[in-house]
């Protein structure tokens, strides 16, 4: 089976994943509507939202997402690089209240697990009969010597928020010619595996015939597609160096004042933008709830993405340890779906939802009109998460094609889980 089969089938799948838990519902109008609240409004929590009221229009869904546009994480690398602009790359919840759905433009400032209920804001308490947490990443400060969350400015991540993003992005427009970039690349898990990868590969290209050089300083001694990425790295020769962890790559310490950089080699370099990466968990929010074990990540079952720390909860997303389903936004967007039929199920409106596989397509640009992928379905075996089967993009696929493709799925995927139209620049 050729990996173009995989790919078309992966989507294919996800679409008909989405129609057959829209499926109608039994005996609905015998049973009370519930409440749910759902807490983060990124791919995972919207979808879940908007899922929930397609399932069972009479249920009381509210989101609680404080931000009115975001960047969604999807195509933020070229937007990085300067190959599109902020707001092509930002969603909105709006066209989910226009749906039914009762966003609360606010965040929750704690939950109560226990109880089932959330604390906005304001100090008010809302009561349901489940709780979906959909809050992201939090960024480990601990992890690292000399980086913290107020020297990170500069250093900038870009991978959590707005602010970083654009920071990053006037900070790599502002190199000269012959700069060097450090991008600092944690352990896993951390959100979006192969992004570093592809911030590297369009930060080459965007500074080609300009004598500059990208390192990336990885805490690994592999990563996700990286003979796709080395290829395209070799177009731009000694543009890009990537030094694994057993050659002393892993980023032992920093100092943001001086702007330096330690590795694990001993070695001290003080590039000109250092872009680094910190370590990640489950967001503060999940935490302080008690819904993390000791990996940081909250430990779900596979089948319904319910909590298993707490009756009643369900956690989608980035914060979810569903490992090996990848903290991707078709991976979030799929569990999320799931989820929405599990949660209607153990209110009573339907039956139990049947397990369905889950597909991911990681796509990942090289250039601006050239991508690689990585694709994969997953499924429950035994109890646990499992990779059903993983195929990349082969060397000779048209990467101009997957560059379409990845646009088109960005587009249809914004459509779906935040009820809304994408913009292309």
């Amino acid at each position: 089976m050729t990996v173009d089969l995989l790919r078309r089938r992966a989507l294919r799948r996800t679409a008909l994943l989405g129609a057959a838990l829209a499926a109608p519902a039994v005996h609905a109008a015998t049973v009370a509507p519930g409440r749910v609240i759902v807490v983060g409004g990124g791919f995972a929590g919207a979808s879940c939202a908007g899922a929930l009221k397609q399932l069972w229009p009479a249920l009381q869904v509210r989101l609680f997402e404080p931000r009115r546009h975001f960047a969604s994480g999807p195509f933020c690398n070229a937007m990085v690089a300067g190959l599109r602009d902020l707001a092509s790359v930002s969603v909105t919840p709006a066209g989910l209240a226009a749906c039914g759905v009762d966003w609360q433009a606010q965040a929750v400032a704690e939950v109560d697990p226990v109880r089932l209920r959330v604390r906005d804001a304001t100090g008010r308490w809302h009561a349901a009969d489940r709780l979906v947490l959909a809050p992201g990443i939090g960024l480990d400060w601990d992890a690292l010597p000399g980086l913290d969350a107020a020297g990170s400015e500069r250093m900038p991540h870009g991978w959590l928020g707005d602010a970083s993003l654009l920071a990053l992005r006037r900070r790599f427009a502002a190199l000269r010619d012959g700069a060097t970039v450090l991008i600092g690349v944690p352990a896993h898990p951390y959100r979006c595996p192969p992004a570093p990868y592809e911030r590297a590969s369009l930060f080459a290209w965007a500074l080609r015939g300009r004598r500059a050089k990208v390192l990336i300083a990885d805490a690994k001694d592999d990563f996700t597609l990286r003979p796709q990425f080395q290829r395209a790295w070799a177009r731009w020769p000694g543009t890009v160096e990537w030094i694994a962890r057993a050659q002393g790559g892993e980023v032992h310490a920093v100092d943001t004042q001086r702007g330096e950089v330690r590795l694990g080699s001993g070695e001290r370099l003080r590039p000109d933008l250092a872009c680094i990466i910190p370590a990640q968990q489950a967001a503060a929010l999940c935490h302080a709830a008690g819904l993390v074990d000791p990996s940081g990540w909250c430990p779900v079952l596979p089948d319904s993405f319910a909590s298993t720390q707490h009756a009643g909860v369900h956690v989608l997303g980035d914060a979810a340890a569903a490992y090996p389903l990848p903290k991707s936004a078709m991976a979030a967007r799929g569990s999320a779906l799931l989820c929405a039929a599990a949660v209607c199920a153990a209110l009573g409106q339907r039956p139990a939802p049947v397990p369905q596989a889950l597909q991911s397509n990681c796509y990942s640009l090289v250039a601006p009109d050239a991508a690689t992928a990585l694709h994969g379905s997953y499924g429950v075996v035994g109890g646990r998460m499992s990779a059903l089967w993983q195929a990349a993009a082969m060397p000779g696929e048209d990467e101009a094609l997957l560059a379409q493709e990845a646009r088109d799925w960005y587009a249809q995927a914004v459509r779906d889980s935040f009820a809304t139209i994408a913009r292309h620049r």
